[in-house]
């Protein structure tokens, strides 16, 4: 049996028009004893494929254990609302 793909969920990419992030459940990834892996790709323009990489199950507790000391991290960064600087809601100055 050759490697399948099953789609997860596809979302648009935040701050951007056409990009978009795709999850896949990946069935024998590398040949056919090979253990499934999930591939999370950026897609540009929905077609074009810019980016992937594909997370051993083995490894998902992990991956997501990091992924939320990221978001955490990021959350004990202080910054300014974006646009504070120029008084305005978006972007161009008051």
């Amino acid at each position: 049996m050759p490697c399948k793909h099953i789609e997860v969920k596809t979302f648009k990419l935040a701050h951007s028009t056409s990009d978009t992030v795709k999850i896949e459940h990946v069935e024998k990834p590398y040949g056919e004893y090979s253990s499934p892996v999930v591939s999370i790709a950026i897609y540009s323009e929905g077609s074009k494929k810019t980016s992937e990489v594909e997370i051993p199950y083995e490894n998902i507790e992990e991956f997501f254990k990091a992924l939320n000391e990221s978001v955490a991290l990021c959350d004990s960064i202080p910054r300014s609302k974006i646009h504070d600087e120029l008084s305005a809601p978006i972007g161009g100055g008051a």
